[in-house]
């Protein structure tokens, strides 16, 4: 479970061995914008197959503007299970 963008950024930088001077995962495409990310998997999608497809919350962030890193939108009958 991840409670802040920032945990990503951490995770793949120090898991991944992302670049650090991009700041992390979810910072470096909150800075080239969803609806980049978004159009070139769909691009990479229809050349490659399925691998690629975008995920709906991809493609809900990048039509509405929402960057990646904004708070998921949770409807009021939802609850943790810890």
């Amino acid at each position: 479970m991840v409670v802040r963008a920032s945990d990503l950024d951490t995770a793949s930088i120090l898991g991944m061995s992302f670049p650090s001077y991009r700041g992390g995962i979810i910072f470096w495409a909150d800075t080239i914008g969803a609806d980049h990310i978004y159009k070139n998997l769909q691009k990479w999608s229809e050349l490659y197959g399925n691998f690629f497809k975008p995920s709906r919350f991809l493609e809900e962030r990048a039509t509405r503007g929402i960057p990646l890193s904004a708070p998921a939108t949770t409807s009021s009958t939802a609850k943790a299970r810890l």
